[in-house]
């Protein structure tokens, strides 16, 4: 049985909310920063995970180089909110608008964007105009098979699209997301992402092109493909942890930083429903974990059903909660639930409510 910490929910916080552990989530932040910094790699953490500039701040301070967003909007809250080194971690296809807002977005920060095709990279080269601030990396598949170059060859082809057009080609970047798969897939695709990125790197080198950045990023391959040669990680995950990170053995069970604070608000026999459904947690049901969500105080007990403000739970231990008792919940997947809601309540660690932190760049989805 995983163990999840015992949090405590105080009197002040209505539900559903969604909470953060204060000292646990530190936590996390420093030990992903110093584990990449005793291999030399640079710790480029994904915003897309927590979305509040609160959250980044005490990243940046734990030496994290640069911050990571998965959109334009994204990346505008946090240029706003002071952080002047951004990687958009996405390959991006420009409109003239989107190419007005990063243009404006290069007045206020470093900015370096994603391209995954030739295509993509002729559609950059004529929305941006040869602008010589926006840094390019390309985007290599290591096994997700989702989106980047298949091979060094496409990589180079991209790269070289990209420099025709007067734009600076600074390395590649990949996500080893078929890490996901299972415990079982995390060091293979580590091994992946860093023989792909490697490969990937030597072959635009030897086309001419300066390779600065050698970019991977995934919470369960961070520590693992940060091999020689690999210059950043960007996992997003690790700062708060949720159920499937522990599935995968990514997180520790005892340092997951958050949870979700609900009421019961029925009990029928050895089923109880919560007042967060699926508009709190998200549908996300990864083949590692099985139900919705689970219940530190009740092992036992599974979500087994969401609705919209619903969460149906069956538990098949001795003890039930009663009517109005309110109870955490570990979701599944965290990230969905940070853009789900409007604020943070910061607790410490005796569970007394200490600040209430603004999700930023909730749904900056463009």
């Amino acid at each position: 049985m995983d163990d999840f910490p015992n949090f405590q929910i105080p009197s002040t916080v209505e539900t559903p909310s969604v909470c953060i552990d204060l000292r646990l989530m530190v936590q996390n932040i420093d030990r992903m920063a110093q584990a990449l910094s005793t291999k030399n790699v640079n710790f480029r953490p994904h915003v897309k995970s927590h979305k509040s500039l609160a959250v980044a701040r005490r990243q940046i301070a734990a030496g994290a180089a640069g911050l990571t967003t998965a959109t334009i909007g994204e990346a505008e809250v946090f240029a706003a909110g002071g952080f002047e080194d951004l990687f958009i971690a996405y390959p991006l296809w420009l409109t003239d608008d989107k190419a007005v807002r990063l243009r404006a977005l290069l007045e206020r920060a470093r900015v370096v964007i994603g391209v995954s095709s030739v295509e993509g990279a002729e559609n950059l080269v004529a929305k941006m105009r040869g602008d010589a601030r926006l840094g390019v990396l390309v985007e290599v598949d290591s096994g997700e098979l989702r989106t980047g170059a298949t091979s060094p060859e496409m990589a180079t082809e991209v790269a070289n699209a990209v420099a025709r057009g007067g734009l600076s080609v600074r390395g590649v970047f990949t996500h080893g997301g078929h890490s996901y798969a299972g415990s079982g897939a995390v060091a293979g695709a580590a091994s992946d992402e860093a023989r792909t990125l490697l490969g990937s790197a030597a072959a635009l080198e030897a086309a001419g092109h300066q390779v600065e950045t050698v970019s991977a990023g995934s919470t369960p391959t961070a520590l693992k493909s940060a091999v020689p040669g690999v210059t950043e990680e960007r996992p997003g995950t690790f700062v708060f942890g949720d159920r499937q990170q522990v599935a995968l053995g990514a997180h520790p069970a005892d340092s997951v930083a958050l949870f979700v604070a609900a009421t019961v608000v029925q009990v029928t026999g050895r089923q109880f429903v919560l007042d967060a459904g699926g508009k709190v947690f998200t549908k996300d049901q990864p083949k590692t974990v099985e139900g919705f969500g689970t219940l530190p105080a009740y092992p036992s007990a599974r979500v087994e059903r969401l609705f919209d403000h619903h969460a149906v739970v069956v538990s098949t231990g001795r003890t039930m909660p009663t009517i109005g008792e309110k109870v955490a919940v570990i979701p599944n997947h965290v990230c969905p639930v940070s853009n789900l809601t409007d604020e943070f309540v910061v607790l410490d660690d005796s569970g007394v409510e200490v600040d209430r932190w603004t999700v930023d760049a909730r749904v900056q989805n463009r």
